[in-house]
């Protein structure tokens, strides 16, 4: 996916990992995802039960998940709204905003 920013910029969605982007469930849904977690993982049974835990998370949590892009020139942020369509959002002022999506250094447990 490409966007092209309104300071002409173009924001690059090809690959995974980027500081860019970030992806954000609606608060609407943040509790009926924490439910199914817990429900997957304490759910018994063997190998084949788990996987399709597994498989049904990975989908609800595709199926709530929005994404975001910032530009890496202006700031501009740019939100998929609930029909998947963009909302473009501006910095105000001069505030410095870049890398709000960038989710700093990744942790290790």
């Amino acid at each position: 996916m490409k966007i092209q920013c309104e300071c002409g910029n173009l924001i690059h969605d090809g690959t995974d990992g980027l500081g860019h982007k970030a992806h954000f469930i609606p608060d609407r849904r943040w509790n009926e995802m924490w439910d199914a977690l817990d429900e997957a993982i304490e759910r018994d049974g063997n190998a084949k039960k788990r996987e399709a835990s597994a498989m049904h998370m990975r989908m609800l949590i595709g199926d709530m998940a929005r994404s975001a892009w910032q530009c890496t020139q202006c700031g501009m942020l740019y939100l998929e709204n609930a029909e998947h369509k963009l909302r473009a959002f501006k910095p105000l002022g001069d505030e410095d905003v870049s890398g709000i999506l960038s989710g700093g250094a990744k942790k290790r447990v």
